[in-house]
């Protein structure tokens, strides 16, 4: 037989949900040719999988890597975790489009990677990025924020008509142009100041382009229930194909809504609605520090809220809105991962709670302080999930896997700062400690929410499976020793048990080593 590569001797797990077989896999090209119990080839290469599963590559369906692969384009920290394809674009927030104070933010956040966007557009953005070798597949989202940013700034107001109108403008070039949807970021500024007309407005213009809707929500925490019945009712009032992006209980004042939640979406699909979820298996969250004020505060960008984070009046308002007092739990779950200034670099690692207390100041005027001296650049991590309800989550048959996080390197501009772990860590985490020491699910569930659900979910042609005439995405591990490294205190530590990683036919990791092959592609939504 005519082939280029074959797989032997593993136990082949197709992304079905359906029970592995030994099977041999041929590939010629890009492509899977043939699947058999033996397959004869004199002159082909091959891979001896013996003692190990053959899998379909994992689909990162949550990805903010939409700029940050650019300085990395070996991607190791996705690659080595299994990951062949990202969906980037997450939580309203993508690479396109870009104009205005958007602009001009994102080229100050990318200066210090050596990344300079060029590019205005959808269009102009794949033009770029198909001329760039990477070693992982890419399909993008376009996000609502961008959208609201290019057309109305940060203006904490509703849109005018004409101002919507520029706005699905804007969404339907990024759908012609290739993306495979929206998503929004409802908590984030300017996306926080939509409402759920606008949205609905949208949304039906993604249904028409068969788009997917991936919505970071209005609220996790204390009005969650309400936030994901908004969710919902888009997807009843549109039809949209729904995401809930990430979803979880946050504070333990509200783990108790686990249940409820759970019912909310499952009474929906029942009904008919298309909706479903990701999440990521770790019990921290990680966000920007302003993201704990009122969304007032963001209103006109950031000149207009350091302005008013400088006012002792909303200062006081602020406090009075938050109603956290200095020695509420509140402060210790809040820890600082990333500063922009070398001044205040002592403070990654540390709590606002302990820094507060060194600072010998009120934890919330130490963080509106911090806030102002770093441009309002500050990222966190919030420890205030719950490990019971994270099993729960991932046991979920509508919640597949995504892990919210970028691509990142062990060195070069990208070793920078304290990532979160789920950058390096979140599919073989889910292998090693859920499924293996934990037996939350089996392997075949626990690699179908890595695959099969997220490339159905997005619209992937003829990927998240392993079926003859398929792209040969393929991710090979030992299933005994396949297990997370990455760290809070040392993030920057690289998946083991990933074996051999096949990304369009091409062997990107091989014995555990990335080959420096990037064969990955630009995947655009054609229809």
């Amino acid at each position: 037989m005519d082939l280029d590569l074959i797989i032997e001797k593993g136990l082949l797990i197709d992304g079905t949900g359906m029970p592995g077989k030994k099977m041999d896999v041929g590939i010629k090209g890009n492509k899977i040719e043939v699947i058999d119990d033996h397959i004869s080839c004199n002159t082909c290469t091959r891979i001896d999988a013996e003692g190990m599963i053959v899998a379909p590559g994992f689909i990162d369906i949550h990805s903010h890597s939409d700029f940050l692969w650019l300085a990395c384009r070996e991607s190791e920290s996705k690659i080595l975790d299994g990951v062949t394809t990202e969906v980037c674009g997450n939580c309203g927030l993508s690479a396109f489009p870009l104009r205005g104070k958007l602009l001009e933010r994102r080229r100050q956040g990318l200066s210090k990677y050596g990344i300079v966007p060029s590019w205005r557009s959808a269009q102009g953005f794949f033009d770029v990025a198909e001329g760039i070798n990477s070693s992982v597949n890419r399909a993008f989202l376009v996000g609502h924020g961008n959208i609201r940013a290019c057309a109305l700034g940060y203006d904490g107001r509703a849109a005018t008509k004409d101002e919507l109108s520029v706005m699905c403008k804007y969404l339907e070039e990024a759908m012609k142009a290739g993306a495979f949807g929206m998503s929004s970021g409802l908590v984030y500024p300017p996306g926080c100041y939509a409402e759920f007309d606008e949205l609905v407005t949208m949304c039906n213009r993604v249904k028409e382009y068969g788009g997917l809707y991936a919505t970071h929500i209005r609220n996790e925490g204390d009005d969650l229930e309400n936030a994901i019945a908004e969710a919902i009712k888009v997807a009843e009032e549109t039809g949209v194909n729904v995401q809930i992006s990430h979803i979880k209980t946050m504070g333990q004042e509200n783990w108790h809504k686990l249940e409820k939640v759970k019912a909310l979406i499952a009474y929906a699909i029942n009904e008919g609605v298309n909706v479903t979820c990701d999440r990521y298996p770790y019990t921290a969250a990680a966000t920007d520090l302003d993201v704990i004020l009122p969304a007032w505060v963001y209103d006109g960008g950031t000149e207009d809220q350091i302005q008013r984070l400088r006012d002792r009046a909303v200062r006081k308002r602020i406090a009075g809105e938050m109603s956290k007092t200095d020695e509420s739990p509140f402060w210790s779950d809040i820890v600082i991962s990333s500063v922009s200034t070398q001044k205040n670099r002592w403070m990654v690692g540390k709590s606002i709670a302990e820094i507060a207390a060194i600072q010998k100041k009120p934890p919330l005027e130490e963080v509106l302080d911090l806030l102002i001296e770093e441009d309002t650049r500050v990222d966190i991590f919030l420890f205030n999930m719950s490990e019971k309800n994270l099993e729960s989550i991932l046991s979920w048959d509508f919640v597949c896997v995504g892990s919210d996080s970028s691509t990142r390197s062990g060195e070069g501009v990208l070793a920078d700062g304290n990532p979160h772990p789920r950058s390096y860590g979140t599919f073989s985490r889910v292998l090693g400690t859920f499924y293996r020491e934990k037996k939350l699910f089996s392997i075949e569930e626990a690699i179908w929410k890595m695959t099969g659900i997220p490339a159905q979910k997005v619209g992937l042609d003829r990927r998240g499976f392993i079926k003859e005439g398929y792209f040969a995405d393929i991710t090979i591990f030992n299933p005994e020793t396949i297990t997370d490294k990455s760290t809070f205190a040392n993030p920057h530590q690289y998946s083991v048990g990933v074996e051999y990683v096949i990304v369009n036919g091409n062997v990107t990791v091989q014995k555990g080593k990335h080959s420096g092959i990037k064969n990955g592609k630009i995947l655009r939504k054609t229809s």
